[in-house]
Parts: structure tokens; sequence; C-alpha cells
């Protein structure tokens, strides 16, 4: 079974120790194989609790939980000995919050049908999530990390909001790098790194989630999407973000590490926005406002850097509409920037120049 590593508790969340299990640059050693780290997932195994066997003595669940426990036995072969316990972990946790999640109280009870059903559902789109639990790109080993939990709703809770929820389900996501921790990678990892913004207890869902724009040895760019529901609100919030790692650097992007000062960049890319976001509300008379599409297009957290070009994000309320218009996004093809660039930027920036 898995040793190394021991699991801390950080703002109410478990986090395992990883520079504990990657004192010589994130190895891997015969304990973390995919036949252990198989062997580790197996709902079946003795000692793994009650809803475990549960889920074994269903014929539907354990196929599906199968399927999860061998896609990431397979993935679990490019990653660490840090890498394959996070692995395990996350499934874990996930597993339990699911349990909780599609209101299985008594763990040791056979899940009703409906309970059965949404279990079911939930292993489906896990089996999906679990081929892209570790991604190779543009040189690095990204593993997905979760902070996954789910506590049941209070009964006057559910009585005065008239939701039907089960639970309260936390799911929040992030990307690390995994294999050698040097410091361009640790500064990576830190800075990428997401908290819960929310208690369980404050009867608030919490998304988080992510997508690598692009990774390259100098530019890392990866877009997050927030997602907030509260149960006593009338509608759910979102927004969005960029993280944008310069590698060598070990900072944040900078708005000179993209465009040249006193080129004029940040009117253009305030008209060319404007001008894309009222075709895309053409029924918005005078829409939207330059002022308020100024203050959100020149901010490079809300820049992603990707191959094609420049996307700005417009998280809601950040470009002059309401909260039902949700948000949007321009991207600028690098040619159109041409112009304003940085003539030192690195790659991607000014590739498509």
């Amino acid at each position: 079974m898995i040793v190394c590593g021991r699991s801390l508790l950080g703002a109410g969340v478990a986090m395992l120790a990883l520079g504990a299990c990657e004192p010589g640059g994130g190895g891997k050693t015969p304990e973390t194989s995919p036949a252990n780290i198989a062997a580790a997932l197996d709902v079946c195994g003795q000692g793994r609790g009650a809803f475990a066997q549960q889920v074994c003595a269903n014929r539907e669940l354990a196929a599906l939980d199968r399927t999860v426990t061998e896609t990431l036995a397979a993935r679990s072969a490019d990653v660490s000995d840090a890498g394959a316990q996070l692995l395990v972990q996350n499934q874990n946790r996930w597993l339990e919050a699911q349990r909780v999640w599609c209101g299985v109280s008594d763990a040791a009870a056979p899940p009703s049908p409906e309970q059965a059903q949404c279990l079911q559902a939930r292993l489906r789109v896990r089996a999906q999530e679990a081929r892209d639990a570790v991604q190779e790109m543009g040189g690095y080993t990204f593993q997905r990390l979760e902070l996954i939990d789910a506590a049941p709703v209070a009964a006057s809770v559910a009585a005065a909001t008239g939701r039907e929820e089960h639970a309260i389900v936390r799911d929040i996501r992030f990307p690390r790098i995994d294999g050698p921790q040097t410091p361009e990678v640790r500064a990576f990892n830190d800075m990428v790194a997401q908290q819960p913004q929310f208690r369980l207890q404050d009867a608030t869902n919490e998304v988080v989630d992510y997508t690598i724009a692009f990774a390259g040895p100098d530019i890392i760019s990866v877009r997050f999407t927030y997602s907030t529901d509260q149960l006593q609100a009338a509608t759910p919030s979102s927004t969005l973000r960029a993280v944008n790692v310069m590698m060598k650097e070990r900072r944040p992007l900078a708005e000179t590490d993209v465009f040249a000062p006193d080129s004029g960049w940040q009117r253009f890319i305030t008209q060319r926005a404007v001008r894309d976001i009222s075709r895309q509300f053409s029924d918005y008379p005078d829409f939207p406002p330059e002022r308020d599409v100024f203050e959100t297009a020149t901010k490079p957290h809300l820049w992603v850097i990707g191959e094609r070009g420049l996307t700005l994000l417009f998280p809601p309320l950040s470009f002059g509409g309401s909260h039902v218009d949700g948000a949007t996004e321009v991207l600028i093809p690098w040619a159109e920037l041409r112009p304003y660039l940085n003539p030192n930027a690195p790659a991607p920036i000014g590739a498509g120049a």
C-alpha cells in the first residue's frame, strides 16, 4: 500500500503534503505501480468502509467504479509517487462526496433505486473525467487536483429555501505540474492553487474548474471558471479569471510582457472589444459602454494567452450588461495586435503576426 506522504488539514480541506513525497524531485517507485494503485482504489478491497461495500454489492455501480479505477490506474503510470497518491486521494474523497450528494445518509444501507440512479449518473461522468486526470502538454505533466467535499443540507435550511438538494457540494479543481519540483514548477503550483471561499455550513455550493489554454517553456496560461450557488440567494453567480505564469521569472504575467509601452494598445483592444461585444448583443442600443470595457479589457488577470491570439475575459457585470447577460469573451488574433506587441515577447505572443 501507499505510505509516502501525510495529510495536512488546512482551510478545512485535507491536502497531501507533496513535498514530503518528492525529496528527489518527484520520482517513481514500484510501490505506486498501476497494479498497486488499482488495489488502493478497489472499492471491494478489505477495510474500505460500509459505503464502498454497498457500491461493490451493486452490479451496475461496481462496473462503473471499476472503469474509473482502471482508467486512473493506467494514468498513474505517468505521474510520480506523490501524483499517484493524489489520484487515490482525489477518488476516495470524490466517492464519499457523491454518497452525500445523492442522499445516501446511511452508508451501511443499500442505496434506494433513486439514489442508485444518481450514483450511476455521477460515476458515468467520473469515468469521462478520469481520462483527463493527467495531461501531457507543452513538455509538462499536469495533474488535476480536486478539493471535493459535501455536507447534508440541514432540514431547517431546506424548508426555508424550498430547494430539493440533498447536500451542499464543494468541487474545486486546479492543475499541478507533476515531476521534478524545480523552483519554476513550485512557483506555478503555488500561483494556480485554489482554496474554498465558503465553509460547507455556509449552505453555498462552490465549483471551480479550469482549462489550460497554453503551456510552453516561457508561459503557462490557465483559464478558471468560478460558480457559487447559495441556497438562500435568488440566483447563482459566476465569474472568470486567468492565471498566467511567466515560468522563467516565476511571476504573474504583466502587461509589458505582451504590449509595448506607449503603443496605444489599451485604446486598440478596448475599441476592438467594444466592436465585438456590440455584435454579440446587437439588440442593445449604444452597447457596451466603452469605459466599462476599458476597465476590464486592460487587466492582465483577465487575459488568456493562446496559440491563435489574446482572449479577453468579460465576467458577468464587467462590460455594462446585467447579470442575466452572463459572461462573454473576445479573441483578438496576434496578427491584429502586431503593431502594439512587445517585440521581445515570448511565444506564443506574436506567433501569428
